[in-house]
């Protein structure tokens, strides 16, 4: 069986409050960040965007910053912010010294855990911003998402193996460990990670095959860099798998199920819509 997802989110409508701390240009380093602007409803205060920042489309037209992690000081400032707010992995950690030393205000996300790394975040824009209502608001709906998302995974028949593989270095996959996104978001949807180690580390083929998947889970930028899906799902470790001998498996958008941003809950219930269509046994 072969069952690919791809999943798509509707705009949102957004307000445009004034912001309270007097933030009128707005840097922003990281795409989960960035759609958390946007869901404040601060977009047309977002002057420039890190390369990783995709969503809502409109941000592809605004200026680089560079890469989340590999940012440059002459970069942002040249964007004559007010404020950058990142992710909280933004750096290098020397060129955010050099940022606060120019008088730049640099606030850093939280990490977070498991579901709660989206409200996490909310609640940190919410305080920079000074709008703890819309944040308050924008938790409310996304605890309801999860509901629906937790029934669903609650009424699965089972617990599906799962292995999610983010990209293929020197010809080993990488797999999400334990305190991963990637991690997260299988078990939140009803799955089992197969990953038995921690972060994201290559998967040699004796451990794939061990791990025995029932569906491997893709992104959909690096299945489409490797030559689809189906070349993946070719190996012969995947074949040597059920997820393999059944052609089980789910492209999801990485930003969506990776990043725990406002489109979290549709990357969600996309994963759990592919554990459904699983034989039963």
């Amino acid at each position: 069986m072969k069952h690919t997802i791809f999943a798509f989110c509707a705009a949102i409508a957004l307000t445009s409050p004034a912001l309270a701390n007097g933030f009128d240009r707005i840097a922003s380093a990281g795409g989960d960040i960035t759609e958390i602007l946007f869901e404040f409803g601060v977009g047309s205060k977002v002057v420039a965007v890190d390369s990783t920042s995709i969503h809502p489309p409109s941000v592809t037209e605004l200026p680089t910053l560079g890469y989340v992690r590999g940012l440059s000081a002459e970069g942002v400032l040249a964007a004559e912010a007010d404020v950058l707010i990142g992710s909280d992995d933004m750096g290098p950690p020397a060129v955010m010294d050099n940022l606060e030393a120019a008088g730049m205000r640099v606030a850093y996300a939280p990490k977070g855990t498991g579901a709660d790394r989206f409200v996490d975040k909310v609640r940190f824009v919410a305080e920079v911003l000074n709008m703890p209502a819309r944040g308050e608001e924008m938790i409310v709906a996304y605890e309801e998402a999860l509901v629906e998302v937790r029934a669903r995974a609650a009424a699965l028949p089972r617990k599906p193996r799962v292995l999610l593989i983010l990209s293929v270095r020197d010809g080993a996959p990488i797999a999400a460990g334990a305190g991963t996104t990637g991690s997260d978001i299988i078990e939140i949807s009803g799955g089992q990670n197969m990953g038995d180690f921690d972060g994201w580390k290559p998967m040699n083929s004796e451990a794939i095959i061990a791990a025995a998947p029932d569906i491997v889970v893709m992104s959909t930028a690096h299945a489409a860099s490797l030559g689809g899906p189906e070349t993946i799902m070719a190996r012969p470790d995947i074949m040597a798998t059920p997820a393999g001998a059944q052609q089980n498996f789910v492209v999801l958008n990485a930003q969506m199920m990776l990043q725990f941003g406002p489109r979290a809950p549709v990357a969600m219930n996309d994963l759990i819509t592919a554990f459904e269509a699983l034989p039963d046994h």
